[in-house]
């Protein structure tokens, strides 16, 4: 019974899942273990992955056995910390740019420039085609020494501004 409401409950929300208890199956170390299983762990990280036979990988934040969480991840401390007064000075920085030419006259040429950069998939609805979309993005990392400035350019230029902790490296290892 328990097992069953987890699985809803995952079913329901994004993963990972921290109210969930950790896995205590073992399932995790044991699977890493079987060389005919699929499963990697990355130490670095801390982490378990589902690798597919091109080489990708899909982490796993649950186990599919018990639902218990995957240990905790160190992925976190690659990225820095961008305090609240630094986001807020990035906030005003770009708070009035709504299109990419005022983003590139306030900002200059990004860092980096992806075309696309993002794609998104839609599930179809009520029979309806799948919906993808691809926008061009722009990163710059020049204005701050802990953010990094993320464009999204809509199809017909306009702009969404995000801020994220810059990459600083791997976790050491312990």
């Amino acid at each position: 019974m328990w097992r069953a409401f987890l699985i809803n409950k995952l079913l329901k929300k994004r993963v990972p899942q921290d109210d969930f208890p950790f896995c205590e199956c073992n399932w995790f170390e044991r699977a890493a273990h079987d060389p005919d299983c699929s499963i990697e762990f990355d130490p670095e990280l801390n982490e378990y992955n589902l690798m597919s036979p091109n080489g990708g990988s899909m982490r796993l934040y649950h186990c599919p056995f018990c639902a218990g969480r995957a240990p905790e991840s160190l992925r976190g401390q690659m990225f820095a910390t961008v305090t609240s007064e630094e986001t807020i000075r990035l906030h005003n920085l770009t708070k009035e740019l709504k299109t990419e030419a005022e983003v590139r006259k306030v900002l200059g040429e990004p860092a980096h420039e992806f075309e696309p950069g993002i794609v998104s998939e839609s599930p179809p609805k009520d029979g309806e085609a799948t919906v993808i979309k691809a926008s061009k993005s722009l990163r710059y990392d020049q204005h701050s020494e802990t953010a990094t400035i993320d464009v999204t350019v809509g199809r017909h230029g306009n702009v969404s501004i995000s801020f994220s902790g810059k990459y600083i490296g791997r976790p050491d290892k312990r």
